[in-house]
């Protein structure tokens, strides 16, 4: 390819208040068209907003999450347009003072994304298009959803970066309670604006924008579809059109919506029903000192402090929940990798064949930590702790009491081993003379021969010990 991508992203995240960002109407996915509205947040006039705190708590801590400066001052604008599903022709947010500024998330290549401005702002409402009857109707219970829109340098020029850091934003904004970061549902949306340059060049083309993307998957194949269109066009002399189109996931292809507004097309200015915001030094610490510990920090604990392999690592963090429940399982017994391995096998083959997530189970960290531990001191076998984490899971329990109750303790009693060994050569000569004549493979026969009869209570180390013994 003769072009460099250049790529810069905004995401829209909807912020985790009960109500909407301006009014008290219910902040929440779904609800029947048009039953989430009220007269402030659908404009109706004489009606005044007022601005939500938990909005702009949840705003700065998605600015502490993404390593932004969280400004003590920011205000709120006009931005004017017109659109059917937006009822007052104007939309709330902020333009000249945002809530947070310069940040920055490193991506999969080593390079630093920079982060220009996190800023809140209302969402417009919904457009039905009904392609058959040639109609399209507004559904208005998301006007006033409060969102803070992430906007970032143009600094991308791989598709596997955009994807990465998209992932790292929304991990890390669950971490913090700000987004739950649904993609599927909208909670989480992406425009992309992407243009090319020359290689070699550093003056960026003209640059298109990609409308509401709402897949990890759709990112990819969108920009990899407008670089080839882009491409296609330069390559015939021609020249990019600055517009904003939108990505069908069907077709796999983009389409022309409208021209690209720039902020002047917007007529910002002051929003004057609403007074600026002040977060004081002592609020802002104390927002601060409520954020969790982030993935990508819980990423560094686990493999430097712990030994975990970064593969294990980034299983355990993709979830917050998975690693606190982890982390609580280590604090009662520190095997770290041992845990790591059966929650990350054996926990999440019964959670997947479940349909259940780490949050529904019914035992507790501690009692997988003993569960661990009565394996790693041999009193009972590998295989048999996984039995009884399925009966914890079926049944609940102690797993101490679970493996007395079933039988599942190890027996150490050697003359007991000996006597049944013995019993399973001598019945078995001819396969004891093939053996030792070199059919190494028959060792496992004898293990097999010797578990089955010594029942669950089994101990692999010592009868693989004492059949070695015994057929040297």
């Amino acid at each position: 390819m003769r072009y460099q991508p250049v790529i810069g992203l905004e995401i829209h995240c909807e912020l985790l208040t009960d109500s909407k960002v301006f009014c008290g109407c219910h902040n929440s996915f779904g609800g029947a068209e048009n039953t989430r509205v009220c007269p402030r947040c659908s404009g109706m006039p004489g009606t005044l907003p007022v601005v939500n705190q938990g909005a702009v708590r949840l705003a700065a801590k998605a600015g502490f999450a993404t390593d932004c400066t969280v400004n003590n001052y920011s205000a709120f604008d006009r931005k004017n347009y017109f659109y059917p599903d937006l009822p007052k022709a104007y939309q709330i947010t902020q333009f000249e003072y945002p809530i947070c500024t310069n940040g920055h998330i490193k991506v999969c290549t080593g390079r630093d994304i920079r982060i220009n401005r996190i800023h809140i702002e209302e969402d417009a409402g919904k457009l039905v298009h009904d392609d058959y009857e040639g109609i399209s109707l507004a559904d208005y219970n998301r006007c006033g959803v409060p969102l803070i829109e992430i906007v970032t340098e143009p600094d991308f020029r791989e598709i596997e970066e955009v994807q990465d850091f998209v992932q790292k934003i929304a991990l890390r904004l669950k971490y913090a309670g700000v987004c739950d970061a649904r993609m599927e549902q909208g909670s989480l949306r992406v425009d992309v604006n992407i243009s090319l340059m020359p290689y070699g060049s550093d003056v960026f083309g003209t640059r298109a924008e990609l409308k509401n993307i709402n897949s990890i998957k759709s990112i990819g194949r969108a920009i990899r579809y407008e670089i080839n269109r882009q491409s296609e066009i330069l390559d015939k002399g021609g020249k990019v059109v600055q517009e904003t189109r939108r990505y069908n996931e069907n077709h796999d292809d983009t389409k022309s919506m409208r021209s690209k507004e720039e902020a002047h097309d917007y007529r910002y200015f002051p929003e004057p029903d609403i007074p600026p915001v002040y977060i004081s030094d002592e609020d802002m610490a104390a927002i601060k000192a409520e954020m969790p510990e982030m993935p990508h920090e819980r990423f560094e604990r686990y493999t430097a402090q712990m030994g975990l392999t970064a593969d294990d690592a980034n299983l355990i963090i993709g979830s917050k929940q998975f690693g606190d429940y982890f982390d609580e399982a280590v604090k009662v017994y520190p095997a770290y990798k041992q845990i790591a391995s059966m929650m990350l096998v054996e926990i999440n083959h019964h959670l997947n064949e479940r349909s259940m997530t780490i949050e529904d189970v019914s035992f507790t960290p501690a009692e997988l930590a003993a569960l661990v531990k009565l394996a790693d001191d041999s009193v009972v076998s590998k295989n048999a702790a996984k039995e009884i984490l399925a009966i914890m899971f079926e049944e609940g329990g102690k797993p101490e009491e679970i493996a007395k109750t079933h039988g599942f303790i190890m027996s150490n009693d050697a003359a007991e081993l000996d006597t049944v060994i013995d019993e399973i050569l001598s019945a078995n000569a001819a396969s004891v003379e093939k053996y030792k004549a070199g059919n190494a493979k028959l060792f496992g026969f004898f293990m097999g021969q010797a578990m089955s009869k010594l029942g669950k209570g089994a101990n692999p180390k010592l009868i693989k010990e004492a059949l070695t013994k015994k057929l040297a």
